[in-house]
């Protein structure tokens, strides 16, 4: 069943929480918000404001998928998690 673009904007909110409140993941983790954002731009249904930071979340799962030290990567990403889940949360349709 595919998900449509609410339930991956969800999907994507819970893996980021999940980052941001415990500061450690998998780097599984990192890799499926990377093909959130690849399935959500391909289907060209974003909008301001998640728009402006899909680029930067889809970096940091690339990165976050390929690190071998995956805590480190987290944590150096806190400071951008506020902003890239408001943004989330104000694109909810």
């Amino acid at each position: 069943m595919a998900l449509n673009i609410q339930n991956q904007l969800d999907l994507l909110h819970d893996l980021l929480s999940l980052h941001a409140e415990e500061g450690c993941g998998s780097n599984s983790e990192c890799e499926q918000i990377a093909r959130l954002i690849d399935s959500m731009q391909q289907q060209n249904a974003l909008h301001f404001p998640i728009a402006e930071h899909m680029e930067n979340i889809r970096q940091y799962g690339v990165n976050g998928a390929n690190s071998s030290e995956i805590e480190q990567h987290i944590l150096s990403h806190q400071a951008s998690f506020d902003q890239w889940l408001q943004s989330i949360k104000d694109s909810n349709h």
